[in-house]
């Protein structure tokens, strides 16, 4: 499935992390015990713009930024594939779960050029771009690799991550009620890091 041993080193700890990535972006990241009160880091991007504050640039959230964490997936996705994989029926596999992963951030239908949902189309076709790209590149050395996978990582944690921190208060004022961190977001932070040790290791290990 990968080229050789040492990439095969890269490919597991950066899948394992893409996995927690997606899946705590699909679970939970605000809790709570009423279901539909629940939110996960798909939906907060919808979640904020009820907000007064939000609508009125009291708190300056950005909306499209919430979905970095799919969007640095799907392309990490896409570099693994092309940089790792052997197989074609693997290789035009992942690229097509990669473009499907990007396109997430896409804007509900019907909104597309719609001003307010501008910054998630910019995101959703840069992304599904720049999957496709991946296909076109040589096929890095281990240095270039882990260098790729840190920034990624990093591009695709920080931006979710700070947009939460200025939008939880806001909940929290809501709900009336002290917040805790959701399984959700405890696990795509998880999968940041291990994308982020997996990226260092490839490098000292060069």
């Amino acid at each position: 499935m990968v080229a050789d041993h040492r990439l095969r080193v890269d490919f597991w700890p950066c899948l394992a992390g893409l996995v927690l990535v997606v899946v705590g972006f699909l679970g939970p990241w605000i809790p709570h015990e009423t279901a539909a009160l629940t939110v996960t880091g798909l939906e907060l991007a919808e979640f904020a713009k009820f907000f007064p504050q939000v609508q009125g640039g009291v708190v300056h959230v950005t909306r499209c930024l919430f979905f970095t964490p799919v969007t640095a997936a799907a392309i990490l996705l896409g570099l693994a594939v092309s940089a790792l994989a052997v197989r074609p029926v693997t290789r035009f596999t992942g690229a097509g779960l990669a473009v499907l992963l990007a396109l997430v951030a896409l804007p509900p239908y019907g909104f597309y050029l719609a001003a307010e949902y501008r910054g998630h189309l910019i995101l959703a076709v840069g992304g599904a771009v720049l999957v496709l790209l991946t296909f076109l590149s040589h096929r890095p050395s281990r240095r270039i690799w882990g260098i790729c996978v840190m920034v990624l990582a990093l591009a695709g944690a920080v931006p979710a991550l700070w947009q939460f921190t200025l939008l939880r208060p806001l909940v929290a004022a809501l709900y009336d009620a002290p917040l805790g961190l959701g399984w959700g977001l405890v696990a795509c932070a998880a999968g940041f890091a291990l994308l982020l040790l997996s990226g260092a290791l490839a490098v000292i290990r060069r």
